[in-house]
C-alpha cells in the first residue's frame, strides 16, 4: 500500500459501473483510525542500549567439518604503538592533495619508515615523537618546478600525540577473554590493525576500501562489459574479532567496475549506445531548445581524471579532473590568444587553435568540450584519455549487468583458486609493515564444525507432500495448491505491441493455445475458473490505452470489476514494465501478471506452472506450506519484514521503505506496503511505520488474531550496518511497540514480545565443504548448513545460514543477527524456523537464500519505483534544472521551496479491489 494522493483519472469507455468488487481477502474495517505516534515515544528510553548476548549455541543437525575463507591471526603486535593526530594544511584539503603532501620527501624523511597514515587525520608509529612535529612541504620544489610569483605552493603538516597516545592492543585480548567490556580502546586497537593490513597493498594496488586490484594483472581478471566499462577481479580482506577468543582475517574475491582506459570520445560513443556515427552526431546537437541528448551520458565523466595526448604534447602529461561538460563544442567555443611575435590578441575557436598550434585536426569537433579543474581550460574529448584504475560509480544497465554476472560468478573450486591468487597479491609473509609490527597470519583457511539441519517436507493440498531432501528442488506436477485463489470470473488478456514493429508479437492462435494450456494447468493445481473466455485486447500501440481497454472489456463482459489482468510483453524493457504496473496498481487498482511473448509461443507447461504460483497468490491463494519438524509458533505469532532501498549512485531519487506482514497463522502469505522515506535515509520514519503497518495490523487482528493483537512478533530488518543496530531499537522497534500499544488499547494482557533480527547478505563469508556427503556435486554446502562458531561475533547472537542450493556460483550464506529477543526463543527452534520458512517462498519450487519476509520486502521496495507521482517528480526535476543555470533566480515561492525540501509521497493504490491486502508485489 502506497501512501500519497490518489489520482482522479478514471479511464475512458462506457459500460456498467465497475465498482462492484470481488475482494481478494476478507474486508478490512472502513472505520480504521490511524494512531498518532508520539514524537516523544516513551518506548525510546525503554529500548536497550546494547544488543543481546548469545544465550546458547544451537545443537540440532549433523556435524560437518568445513573450511571458511577466513584466516586466524597467530600473533599480533605486543610492542608499543603510538597514535598521532595528523593535520595537513587547514584540515579541509582534498584527498588527492593530502596524498601528494604526505608522500613528499619532506614528510617521509622526518617521520621515518614504519609510520602508518589513514589518509585522513590519524597516524601510528613505533616511534614516540617529543612534542608537536611541524613540517612545511613545498610541492613546487618537490616536483622540480620553479616557484611562481604570487602563487605559493607550500603546505604545512602538523603531527602531534593523540589524547590516548598509546594504542592498547592488550585490550583486544581482555575483551575476547571476557575480562573487559567493549570500549573506545578496543575500537582504536582494531582500527589500527585494520590500517596496518591495508598499508602495504594500498601502495602498489588499486585500493577501493578493503578491496585491492592489480593495475597490470592477469588478462583473465578483466572483462569489457560494454558502454565504456570494464570489470576486474581483485581481492578483499577484513580483520574482525571472532568467537573462539581469536582475531581472523576474512579474504575473498572482490569484483568491481572501472572506466575503460581509452579516449573520452570513444567512451562517450560507447556510453550513448549509438548504432552509427550519424545518430551519434545527431545526439550531440540541441533539439527543440533542449540540451543535446549526449549530455546525460557525458555528465557521468564528471570527477574522472584524465590526461591530454596529441602530437604537440609528447612529454609526460599532467593529470586533470573533469569538473563539468561545457555547453560549447570545438567550433562554438571561442577564446583570446596572444601572438608571441607581436603581442596581438586574437579570438580563435578551439578547433582553429589546435589546427594552427599543433597541426591537429579535430574530427569529433561536434562533441561538447570537457571542462577541468584548471581555470578556463577546456579540452576536446578526442584528446582526453581516461586515467587507469578509476571506479565506475554508476548503476549498470541490463546488458552490463548480464555480462557482470557471467564474469563474477564462479563455482567453489574456481573461487578458492581466486582467493589463493589474492593471497599472493597481499603477500602477508613478505609484507614489511606486518613484519615490522609483528603481525602473523595463518595462510590456511580455518576449519569449523558446522551443522546441517534436516530438510523439511513441503505440504500441498489433498495431503500431498514434496520431499526435496538435500537436492533443494521439487516440482508441481500433480500438485494442488494448498489454498486456491478466489474463483476467476472477471479477467482480461492484453497483448502489448512492439515499440517499432507494427505487427503483434504473437498470433491469435498462439494466444489461444497458451490460454487453453494455462487454464487447464490452473485447474490441475486447484484453481477455479468460472470464465474460460476472457476478452483479448491487441493492436493498441499505447500501453496506458491498451490496459484501459482491457480493464473495461473484462468488466463489461462479466458486469464485475476485474480481478486480474494477464499482460503479454514484447520485451524486457524496465520502462514499459513500470508503466504497466503504475497503470494497474494506481489507476485501476487491479492485480496484473506479466508474461513474455516468447514464452507464450513456447507454451511450456513448467513455465505456465511457475507463473501460476504468482497468479494464484495474487488471487488470494497460497502455493504451499512447510510441514515443520519443530513447533516453532507456541502462541499467536506475526512476522514483519522491512527493507529500505536506495537509488543507484549519481541518481537523485528518494529511497523507498517497504514493510511486509504475515497474513495467516502459518506465516505463508504476506501483505506489504511501500512508501518514500527521504533521500538516502536508512531508518524508517515513524510516520511510515504508522501509515504502512496500521491497516495490515488491523486486518491481522480481525482475520487471524480473533480480535486480539499477536503475543509474539518477529521483526526482520534488512540492509543496515552494525553501527545502526541501536538506532533500529530506539526508533523502529520503539515505534512498533507504540503501534501495538494502540491496537492493544494499553491492556497489560495485550503486551507483545518482539524478536528483532538483522538480515545481511552483503558480506564475504563463504563455506567450502570437503568433497563427500557434506557438500553438493559443485562443491557448495548442502542447504541447511549453519555456522555459529569461529567466524561469528565473540559474544553476540549471530549465525550464518546457507538455506539454498547455488545453481551457478558459490553459495553465499545469509547472516542473521538477533539483536533483541523478548520471547527468549531457544536457538534450535529459531534456526529451524529460519531454515524451514525458506521452503515456503510462494513463487519458487526451491528453498531461497533469504528469509521470505525480507525477500518480499525487497520486491515491494522495488515496486515503489512504479508508484512515483510522475507529475510531481517532473516538476521537481524542472525546478532543480532551473537552479543549475547561472543567472536564474532561486525559487522564492513557498510552495516551490517546499517542493524541493520535502520528498513527495508515493501514489495510493486505487482502493476498490483492496490490493494492499494481497500479494501484489510477488
Amino acid at each position: 500500500m502506497s501512501s500519497g494522493t490518489h489520482p482522479s483519472g478514471r479511464g475512458r469507455g462506457g459500460g456498467p459501473d465497475l465498482s462492484t468488487t470481488v475482494p481478494i481477502r476478507p474486508v478490512i474495517s472502513k472505520s480504521l483510525v490511524l494512531p498518532i505516534l508520539d514524537p516523544n515515544n516513551p518506548w525510546r528510553d525503554k529500548m536497550p542500549d546494547t544488543v543481546m548476548q548469545r544465550p546458547a549455541f544451537g545443537r540440532a543437525g549433523k556435524t560437518a567439518k568445513i573450511q571458511i575463507n577466513s584466516h586466524i591471526i597467530k600473533r599480533f603486535p605486543t610492542i608499543a604503538v603510538y597514535q598521532y593526530d595528523v593535520v595537513i594544511g587547514s584540515g579541509t584539503e582534498k584527498r588527492g592533495l593530502i596524498r601528494k603532501v604526505w608522500a613528499s620527501q619532506a614528510v617521509q624523511s622526518k617521520i621515518g619508515p614504519g609510520f602508518i597514515f589513514d589518509g585522513n587525520r590519524i597516524g601510528w608509529s613505533l616511534n614516540k615523537f617529543g612534542g608537536e612535529l611541524r613540517i612545511p612541504v613545498d610541492l613546487d620544489k618537490e616536483e622540480g618546478i620553479l616557484p611562481r610569483p604570487g602563487r605559493e605552493n607550500i603546505h604545512r603538516v602538523a603531527i602531534k600525540s593523540a589524547s590516548n597516545i598509546k594504542v592498547d592492543l592488550s585490550s583486544i585480548t581482555g575483551y575476547l577473554e571476557g575480562q573487559k567490556d567493549f570500549d573506545d580502546t578496543i575500537f582504536q586497537a582494531i582500527n589500527f590493525l585494520d590500517h596496518l593490513l591495508r598499508e602495504t597493498p594500498s601502495k602498489h594496488l588499486i585500493n577501493l576500501r578493503r578491496s585491492y586490484f592489480a593495475r597490470q594483472g592477469d588478462p583473465r581478471d578483466r572483462k569489457l562489459l560494454g558502454y565504456g566499462v570494464e570489470a576486474m577481479h581483485g581481492v578483499y580482506q577484513s580483520i574482525r574479532m571472532a568467537e573462539g577468543k581469536r582475531l581472523v582475517v576474512n579474504v575473498d574475491i572482490s569484483n568491481s567496475c572501472f572506466w575503460h582506459e581509452t579516449c573520452f570520445d570513444r567512451l562517450v560513443y560507447a556510453l550513448s549506445g549509438a548504432n552509427n556515427e550519424m545518430s551519434f552526431i545527431a545526439s550531440c546537437q540541441p533539439q527543440d531548445g533542449k540540451e543535446p541528448r549526449i549530455y546525460k551520458h557525458m555528465r557521468r565523466l564528471a570527477k574522472s581524471r584524465f590526461t591530454v595526448k596529441h602530437r604537440g604534447r609528447l612529454n609526460e602529461a599532467p593529470v586533470y579532473t573533469c569538473t563539468r561538460i561545457s555547453n560549447f563544442n570545438a567550433k562554438t567555443h571561442k577564446f583570446e590568444v596572444v601572438k608571441k611575435e607581436t603581442g596581438e590578441k586574437i579570438t580563435m575557436t578551439c578547433y582553429d587553435y589546435y589546427k594552427q598550434k599543433y597541426n591537429v585536426i579535430l574530427n569529433k569537433w561536434h562533441m561538447p568540450l570537457i571542462e577541468c579543474n584548471k581555470k578556463n581550460m577546456l579540452f576536446p574529448p578526442e584528446l582526453a584519455f581516461m586515467q587507469p584504475g578509476q571506479r565506475y560509480p554508476y548503476k549498470l544497465n541490463e546488458v552490463q549487468t548480464a555480462e557482470m554476472i557471467k564474469f563474477a560468478v564462479s563455482r567453489p573450486p574456481v573461487r578458492r583458486d581466486g582467493i589463493q591468487k589474492g593471497l599472493g597479491l597481499l603477500n602477508w609473509t613478505g609484507d614489511p609493515m606486518l613484519k615490522n609490527y609483528g603481525l602473523t597470519i595463518d595462510s590456511e583457511m580455518l576449519k569449523t564444525n558446522a551443522r546441517i539441519l534436516q530438510p523439511p517436507e513441503v505440504h500441498f493440498a489433498k495431503n500431498a507432500t514434496a520431499k526435496p531432501g538435500y537436492s533443494g528442488r521439487w516440482d508441481l506436477r500433480g500438485k494442488v495448491f494448498v489454498q486456491p485463489g478466489i474463483p476467476l470470473k472477471s479477467w482480461g488478456v492484453c497483448v502489448l505491441m512492439p515499440d517499432i514493429d507494427p505487427r503483434p508479437p504473437v498470433t491469435p492462435d498462439q494466444v489461444n493455445n497458451f490460454l487453453k494450456n494455462y487454464m487447464q494447468l490452473y485447474r490441475t493445481h486447484g484453481g477455479k475458473i468460472e470464465n474460460p473466455n476472457p476478452p483479448v485486447i491487441r493492436g493498441v500501440p499505447d500501453i496506458a490505452e491498451a490496459i484501459n481497454q482491457t480493464f473495461h472489456a473484462a468488466g463489461n463482459q462479466m458486469k464485475l470489476r476485474p480481478q486480474i489482468l494477464l499482460i503479454i510483453l514484447t520485451n524486457k524493457s524496465t520502462e514499459n514494465y513500470q508503466r504497466i504496473k503504475r497503470n494497474c496498481d494506481i489507476r485501476f487498482g487491479v492485480m496484473s501478471q506479466c508474461v513474455q511473448a516468447s514464452n507464450v509461443i513456447k507454451n511450456a507447461p513448467q513455465y505456465c506452472s511457475n507463473v501460476l504460483m504468482k497468479f494464484n497468490c495474487k488471487l488470494g491463494g497460497t502455493t504451499s506450506t512447510v510441514k515443520s519438524r519443530t513447533q516453532y509458533f507456541n502462541e499467536p505469532t506475526m512476522i514483519i519484514g522491512a527493507d529500505v532501498s536506495h537509488a543507484a549512485p549519481g541518481l537523485e531519487q528518494e529511497s523507498f521503505a517497504a514493510m511486509t506482514m504475515s497474513l495467516d497463522k502459518t506465516c505463508s502469505r504476506y501483505g506489504a506496503a511501500v512508501e518514500s522515506n527521504g533521500m538516502r535515509v536508512e531508518m524508517i520514519s515513524s510516520e511510515n511505520v504508522k501509515s504502512m503497518l496500521s491497516p495490515l495490523v488491523d486486518w491481522w487482528i480481525k482475520n487471524v488474531g480473533g480480535g486480539r493483537v499477536p503475543k509474539h512478533v518477529y521483526y526482520f530488518r534488512d540492509g543496515i550496518s552494525e553501527g545502526q543496530y541501536r538506532n533500529v531499537l530506539k526508533e523502529e522497534v520503539a515505534d512498533l511497540k507504540e503501534l501495538f500499544d494502540h491496537f492493544g488499547q494499553g491492556h497489560p494482557g495485550n503486551a507483545i514480545k518482539i524478536t528483532v533480527v538483522v538480515v545481511e547478505k552483503r558480506h564475504h563469508i563463504r563455506f567450502f565443504p570437503p568433497q563427500g556427503p557434506d557438500g553438493d556435486k559443485n562443491g557448495n554446502p548442502l542447504p541447511g548448513t549453519i555456522v555459529d562458531r569461529d567466524v561469528t561475533n565473540p559474544f553476540e547472537n549471530d549465525i550464518y545460514l546457507c538455506s539454498h542450493v547455488a545453481i551457478q556460483g558459490t553459495a553465499r550464506p545469509t547472516h542473521y543477527y538477533t539483536i533483541m529477543d523478548e520471547a527468549n526463543v531457544p536457538p534450535d527452534r529459531f534456526q529451524a524456523m529460519l531454515y524451514e520458512h525458506c521452503y515456503q517462498y510462494q513463487r519458487a519450487t526451491t528453498p531461497v537464500s533469504l528469509f521470505p519476509a525480507v525477500y518480499y520486502a525487497h520486491l515491494a521496495a522495488k515496486r515503489g519505483e512504479c508508484h512515483i507521482d510522475m507529475a510531481v517528480a517532473e516538476k521537481i526535476r524542472l525546478t532543480k534544472e532551473r537552479l543549475k543555470h547561472p543567472g536564474r533566480e532561486d525559487p522564492t515561492h513557498s510552495s516551490e521551496m517546499r517542493l524541493l525540501s520535502e520528498m513527495p509521497k508515493l501514489q495510493k493504490f486505487e482502493p476498490k479491489n483492496q490490493m494492499g491486502y494481497g500479494m501484489w508485489f510477488i
